[in-house]
């Protein structure tokens, strides 16, 4: 790594002077969010290193089941294979939880992840830093003690459906994603929230540095991201834990 990588600062840029009004958007909301997220320098140096990765998994998931292909099996798949993969992928119906998008796993030990030492690494290192840990504490209400998360591209044809973070051991506190691509709202790919009747009450483009925090559980999905899309839309997405 070069010496101007090891200068970039990847803490999340909560202004203390904006905590009490962000801590009231949460508290009224439940959601908020943060722009810019990191330090521009820092972004820019990010979304180049996703965008170029070759490291890129499919990963899906269908109710209780969730597979992942890594980057040299699906290299090895016929344009046919890729197809046939991604049809059953979407296979359910309107109760069975499903997802597909591709990720960058990012190890939960913070030795592992000092000896890999990429800029997703270095981020979540700095999402773990004590300062960063207590800024979010404060704004949500509640003591989070580490973050966790991954990478994730969503290319055409991806999507998540509706669901509330709540599924997995351990305390979520809030959900974290960090937008890293420059987007149009008629791409999809647009992070909705709903109320108990399925209707969308609020609809989030994600915009390029930007950080949306929204507490946990709370129902949310993603929309497909269509064929105008020129890219795909790449975050890091993760959660704030309790424990």
């Amino acid at each position: 790594m070069d010496q101007q990588s090891l200068r970039l600062d990847f803490s999340l840029k909560i202004d203390p002077d904006e905590l009490p009004r962000l801590r009231s958007e949460l508290a009224a909301l439940g959601r908020v969010r943060i722009e810019p997220a990191l330090a521009e320098d820092a972004a820019a140096a990010l979304a180049e290193e996703l965008a170029q990765s070759s490291e890129w998994a499919l990963t899906w998931r269908q109710g209780s089941a969730e597979r992942e292909l890594d980057a040299a099996t699906l290299a090895r798949l016929s344009p046919a294979q890729s197809a046939a993969l991604e049809q059953f992928a979407r296979a359910g119906d309107q109760h069975t939880f499903r997802f597909m998008h591709d990720a960058i796993r990012v190890a939960p030990d913070p030795v592992a992840r000092q000896a890999r030492g990429w800029l997703i690494d270095r981020l979540v290192d700095d999402l773990n830093a004590s300062e960063i840990l207590a800024r979010v504490s404060e704004l949500t209400g509640e003591p989070v003690r580490s973050f966790r998360g991954d990478a994730t591209r969503y290319r055409t044809g991806h999507f998540l459906t509706t669901h509330n973070d709540g599924r997995k051991h351990g305390k979520r506190v809030a959900a974290l994603v960090i937008n890293l691509v420059r987007w149009h709202i008629d791409w999809g790919g647009l992070m909705l929230f709903h109320d108990a009747h399925g209707d969308a009450t609020c609809g989030w483009t994600p915009r390029y540095n930007a950080a949306n925090l929204f507490l946990v559980p709370q129902d949310h999905s993603v929309t497909w991201v269509n064929a105008l899309a020129p890219h795909p839309r790449i975050a890091v997405a993760g959660w704030f834990y309790a424990d």
